[in-house]
Formats: C-alpha cells, structure tokens, sequence
C-alpha cells in the first residue's frame, strides 16, 4: 500500500453517518437557498463543562471531500482552538513509544517506527530515483506531513537515534541500491542476544534501470477530482502545533476488524485504488470528471444521500463497521480527550474535528462526562446550483425524490 494512503487511511468511505440518537441534532444537513442553489453544511457544537476545571469541547463535523473555501474556514477555526483532536488512521510507529514498555514491547514498538521510516524511505526512491542519503535528505520532503513524521520517529524506544544505511552495488554495469535502518538495541552496541539484539529493517533492492512505479490515485482523490471538489489530505495542515491524530494505527484497525471477522486490507485496497473494485471505480469517476453536468449531479445526489444517511442506521446494520470503524475509534479519541484534560488544565476550547458518522456516540459521551450541549455553528461544506446537471428544475426534483424514496426504502425507512 502506498505511503500517503496509510496517512488518509479511512475517512471518507465512513463519512456516512450512523444513527443518531432520537433527541440529537444532526451534524449535516442539505439546505436550498432562495436563489436556487442547493448547500450541504456541516455543524460544529460546542459542549459546556458542568465544572470550571474542564475546558469546552467542540465536536466540529468533517467531510473529507468539499468545496475548498470549506477547508480554509475550518482551517482557521481549528487554529483558533487550544489543541486538535483529528481523525485519519495512521501508520503504526507513528506514536510516541511509552518508556514504561517492557522489553518485548519495545521490540515490536522499535521495529514498527522501522518499518515505517523504510516505507517512508521507498517513497522518496518514487519520487527521486534514489534512496535519502540521510535524515536530514529524508526530512526535507515536500509534504510538511511526511517531514514532520520524519522529525519525530528519529529515536528507537530506548531513546537512542536510529542508523541510516543506503548500500549502492555495481555489478555487470547493473546498479542497485537498498535502504536499510537499525536499532542497536538496549546496549546501543553492534551485535547482542535478546533486548541488546540490532534490529533492522530494510527497503527492497531496487535497480535504477527499473522506472519507478506510478502508484495510482486513491479512491478518495479520484472522487474529489470528479465532482471537482478538493480532498482534505490537500488542503489542511494538520502539522500545526496543538494538532493531534487522535485514531487507531493501521495494526491496531487490522486487529480489531480481525476480532469481528471483517477484512481491513480489502478496504485499505480499495482507498488506495489498487484492488480490482477501485480501478472500476476510478474508471467511472474518470468518466463523469470529463464531464461538468455529470460532475454536477453526482454531487447533488451526494450530498442529499449523506443528509438522508444521517437519519438511519446505515452503518449500524454492518457490525463490524460500526463496532471497528465507528464506536472504536470514538473509544480511541475519547481517551485522547481524557488524557488531553488531565495533561492540560489550562486549556479552554479542545475540538474534536471527526466524521459527522461519529458525532452521535461521541456526543452521547460527552454527556455521560457531565458537559451540556450549547450552541451551533454551521459551514457550507458543498455548494451546487441544479442547472449546471443540464436537467431542468422539474427533472432535478423529480431524481431527487426517486434518490431520496430509494434509499428511504433500503434502509427500512
């Protein structure tokens, strides 16, 4: 899989809402404006702490694809906030490693953040048709995000920095290179048996002659490119100080869908656009990117169909969606928010800038916790004026309502 997927990992195949509870508000909502155009807008809500020593919380609802102007007014309201809680599965080794671990535990932490520098390590052989010649070359990427990672995942969990090799072989005018990162262990000395053993992983040997393979878009950047909106990923810094990718790592999604039976590389394939069923849909979504009115109406039919969603229990109906992709990772942020109040008593405002599907349970959460529901703000997240699908008024209200009625019935409405 590729690098920048792990980044993304899941949002926006579960931006569909679960249920909300019958006395919830929702977090999205379709409006039609005077002037004809038709306006998807999601909420921000902000709770009030039953005590002074508790700071407000904002459940501020994403979308991960949106008209930019989206992005940069949740840019700045984020950045208005004492820290960030975000969603977006990330790469396992990306944490900090606890020192408290026991010696089997900074083992498998070490050799995660490992794998990870190597998967960041061949991305750069993609881009440049070499391998870094050190940190400080793998450091200075373009993406702030792969930088930033870079910066923070220098150290094994003994505190102790981590070797770069990158090896160049020369035979029968064949030249081949390979990547290699070590961990010398507890001792920190070449060498060693058991918690002072090298641990080292390392790149596959690449010949130069080989051209470097163009990895396809992502599902969700193709979706973007269809309905000629932008994708998240693209448009937020999320390397601000204060920002924290509060969600499960890549490991701990494959286990838990594992525990329910689900099969996490089938969808992580999919977001990526390498299995079968991601290039018929890249092929499609190609297909209607051509097209300005067919771009159009699949992106009214969108965005009545993650309004309606809202109000049923689509993703509740898949088990094991709902208990992995919905209510583990809400348990996960939950507890980063729980750490982040005991951490930082001087903070005030702490967002949590999440789905929308994951509103309700975090919501009802908040509640148990002691805080009150206070007011709402809304953003226009999407924005589509009917005539450009080139259907009239009367055509556009009628497959609205044929949509509508549709999914209505499938989901037991």
């Amino acid at each position: 899989m590729r690098f920048k997927s792990a980044l993304c990992a899941l949002p926006l195949l579960f931006t569909v809402p679960s249920a909300i509870a019958a006395d919830n508000e929702p977090y999205s909502r379709v409006s039609e404006h005077p002037e004809g155009a038709v306006v998807l807008e999601m909420c921000t809500r902000t709770f009030e702490p039953s005590g002074e020593d508790m700071p407000r919380v904002h459940l501020v609802s994403a979308i991960h694809i949106a008209d930019k102007p989206y992005y940069k007014e949740m840019q700045a309201l984020l950045n208005s906030y004492d820290t960030v809680l975000f969603e977006g599965v990330k790469p396992a080794g990306l944490d900090p490693i606890d020192s408290d671990l026991d010696d089997e535990a900074k083992i498998a932490a070490t050799r995660d953040r490992l794998q990870l520098l190597v998967s960041i390590a061949s991305q750069y052989h993609s881009d440049h048709a070499e391998f870094p010649n050190g940190f400080e070359a793998l450091s200075n990427a373009e993406d702030n995000r792969i930088s930033a990672i870079v910066k923070s995942v220098k150290l094994d969990a003994w505190g102790k920095h981590i070797s770069l090799e990158r090896s160049i072989t020369i035979d029968d005018g064949q030249r081949t290179s390979q990547i290699s990162f070590t961990s010398y262990g507890a001792d920190q000395e070449p060498g060693g048996e058991g918690v002072n053993a090298d641990i080292t992983e390392s790149s596959k040997i690449v010949n130069a002659a080989d051209k470097p393979k163009q990895s396809p878009e992502g599902i969700q950047t193709q979706l973007a490119n269809a309905l000629r909106v932008s994708f998240q990923l693209d448009e937020m810094d999320t390397t601000n100080p204060g920002w924290v990718n509060a969600d499960m790592d890549i490991n701990q999604l494959q286990h838990a869908m594992s525990e329910y039976g689900g099969d996490s590389l089938e969808i992580l394939s999919m977001l990526d656009g390498e299995s079968f069923s991601a290039k018929i849909a890249g092929f499609i979504l190609g297909f209607v990117a051509r097209s300005p009115m067919l771009s159009s109406m699949m992106k009214l039919v969108m965005m009545d169909m993650l309004a309606i969603a809202e109000q049923t229990d689509l993703i509740a109906q898949q088990e094991v969606m709902h208990k992995v992709i919905v209510e583990g990772r809400n348990d996960v942020v939950i507890e980063y928010l729980q750490e982040t109040i005991d951490q930082h008593p001087d903070y005030d405002d702490i967002a949590i800038f999440y789905g929308a599907g994951h509103m309700a349970g975090l919501e009802a959460t908040l509640i148990e916790m002691g805080y009150t529901t206070g007011d709402d703000t809304w953003a226009e997240a999407m924005r589509v004026n009917p005539t450009d699908t080139g259907l009239s008024e009367g055509q556009v209200k009628m497959m609205r309502n044929m949509i509508k009625s549709s999914l209505e019935q499938q989901l037991g409405n």
